[in-house]
């Protein structure tokens, strides 16, 4: 591909910094642009979002730093830290995350439900990320959620150790949405709701939506469908964070994982997916905070 003047119309694809991009047809890579793309082609590794060591324990509490906690429907497992307390940057992100929800209303006419993010409160805004043993039908075992506690994020994964502890999870998630104003997920629509809402129907608990609910795949999709490779929550993560996992399962594998912890109960087995459930939930709410404000 050649390029004459300051900006030449381009084809639907050119490879910056190793990378194969899609361009519009009839897009302008200006020098600036190709810069950019430059800039998010290099994806940095950072110490700051690796997993912790997880030594052998015989106690997923001792080993995760969480805690068993009883309800009516019985026990379940439960890991919750402020992101500043697990991350350097966390304090940083959730400065930025409060400023972008409040000035979510202006991306109304982009994205209708952005104007819910405005109108709510933002300790009543939830992130929401779930993890399965397989597709519909099978058990839940972990909910991650990321919310404002006054001024800082807070981290809290609730996590069924066996199967029969699914229905003490989701008691304690039904408990939380009767706060929760605003969802925000990453195909969420699609899955995360639906699954929660049929292993709800399942255990005979209540399911009630809350009244908004921002899947973020929607407007990633209008924003760089056609920029970026796709729009999976990893690829946008490398590109618009400029963050590579290290240490982190592929989704794929994570049913199997956790079936092979239930029988063996080894934290070592499972503390890679506690790390891939927070990397999305922190991934997406960096995610709002580049649809948002750009």
């Amino acid at each position: 591909m050649t390029m004459g003047g300051r900006g030449s119309p381009v084809g639907n694809a050119c490879r910056v910094g190793g990378e194969r991009w899609r361009i519009p047809h009839g897009a302008m890579l200006t020098p600036e642009l190709r810069q950019h793309l430059r800039d998010l082609g290099r994806a940095r590794a950072s110490s700051r979002w690796r997993p912790p060591a997880v030594a052998a324990s015989r106690s997923l509490s001792e080993a995760l730093d969480g805690a068993v906690l009883s309800s009516r429907h019985g026990e379940f497992f439960v890991w919750e830290k402020t992101l500043s307390e697990a991350y350097s940057d966390g304090r940083a992100l959730a400065d930025r995350l409060l400023a972008r929800l409040a000035a979510a209303g202006g991306r109304r006419d982009e994205h209708p439900a952005f104007g819910a993010l405005a109108d709510a409160p933002p300790e009543r805004v939830a992130f929401i990320d779930l993890e399965t043993a397989g597709l519909h039908g099978r058990p839940l075992f972990m909910i991650g959620a990321l919310r404002f506690d006054g001024r800082d994020l807070v981290l809290r994964q609730t996590f069924a150790r066996d199967y029969s502890e699914e229905r003490a999870v989701l008691s304690e998630f039904q408990e939380a949405a009767d706060d929760i104003k605003v969802l925000v997920s990453f195909n969420g629509k699609c899955f995360d709701w639906p699954f929660l809402r049929d292993r709800m129907i399942y255990h005979r608990l209540r399911a009630r939506e809350p009244a908004g609910h921002v899947d973020l795949l929607q407007p990633s999709r209008r924003r760089w469908r056609g920029v970026l490779p796709d729009c999976r929550l990893q690829t946008l993560e490398r590109h618009l964070c400029r963050r590579v996992r290290h240490g982190d399962i592929p989704g794929a594998e994570i049913p199997q994982r956790y079936h092979e912890f239930v029988h063996s109960q080894d934290p070592r087995l499972i503390a890679p997916v506690f790390h891939h459930n927070r990397l999305d939930l922190i991934t997406m709410a960096e995610l709002l905070i580049a649809l948002v404000g750009a």
